[in-house]
């Protein structure tokens, strides 16, 4: 009797083990799968951002070269006098 029982033991062990060993490798499968694909999205995710950013930095320094190239051509070609006295005798002055 002892023997029966021993052996129903074990086969319910192994029965055990069989079962953890084909849902662990089904597991292993899906968290593998879930991570290569994480992996994938986080990477698709980072490029599609950075090419935003990248447009949008490309934006604004077509907007401050505009107004930086603007402002250039009216300073340069800016007349400004200076107020010089004519002086006819150096001599008065002392």
């Amino acid at each position: 009797m002892y023997q029966l029982r021993e052996s129903h033991h074990v086969s319910q062990f192994s029965g055990l083990l069989l079962g953890l060993s084909l849902s662990s490798y089904h597991v292993r499968e899906l968290l593998f799968c879930w991570l290569y694909f994480s992996l994938l999205f986080v990477g698709v995710a980072l490029l599609l951002l950075s090419g935003v950013l990248a447009v949008r930095a490309g934006e604004c320094l077509t907007v401050w070269a505009r107004t930086v190239t603007g402002l250039t051509p009216a300073v340069a070609l800016a007349h400004a006098e200076l107020p010089l006295k004519n002086i006819s005798d150096a001599r008065k002055l002392k």
